[in-house]
């Protein structure tokens, strides 16, 4: 798409559509920082409504698989426009994308100061590990032209099940384990 589409689209001339933004790449931007700020706004407001961080998980799951698999090219052109270049790190595009991650880190914050998840990993590598989980589910139902066919609510609650016995404390100790299976080989040693 070019300018001269954009402003055609949008009912201005090229001319008038360059007082806005400056160029191709600045309107892709503030299109993508629009798009995943409502993403995040929307997505908070809904996440509220929700008590169990176990089901915090898996809505934020879905919500990101749902958002690429409604959006691929926006969501792709954020990765390539806005999240690989230089001046992201100090972009307001970052600060964005923090927000929206940040649904997570509180779910996370909870959850660990309830003590009902523990983890080895630092909070970045536990968001990368979600919400690059479903990136990849949702890109490889894109990849595979299987979109239609993805049931996203069962891929979100098996992703959300399967992060959360990952994360979860345990509820027997080590020693217990140890214990139990002492108890089992010396039952089969006796079977043999």
């Amino acid at each position: 798409m070019t300018m001269a589409d954009v402003a055609t689209a949008t009912g201005l001339s090229e001319g008038s559509l360059y007082n806005y933004v400056p160029s191709k790449r600045e309107l892709a931007i503030r299109v993508a920082e629009r798009w995943f700020s409502a993403q995040a706004e929307e997505l908070d407001q809904t996440l509220s409504a929700v008590e169990h961080p176990r089901d915090q998980i898996t809505l934020l799951v879905q919500r990101h698989i749902a958002m690429i698999l409604e959006q691929p090219e926006l969501f792709l052109m954020w990765i390539r426009e806005v999240r690989a270049t230089d001046a992201y790190l100090t972009s307001s595009s970052r600060d964005i994308f923090r927000s929206y991650t940040g649904l997570l880190r509180t779910v996370l914050g909870k959850a660990q100061t309830a003590r009902t998840i523990e983890t080895d990993m630092s909070d970045d590598m536990v968001r990368d590990m979600i919400y690059g989980g479903a990136e990849h589910v949702a890109w490889t139902a894109i990849v595979q032209k299987r979109t239609k066919k993805l049931n996203i609510a069962d891929a979100a609650k098996k992703l959300g099940r399967t992060y959360w016995r990952a994360l979860k404390v345990s509820t027997t100790t080590e020693d217990s384990t140890d214990e139990r299976l002492a108890r089992i080989e010396a039952k089969l040693d006796r079977l043999s």
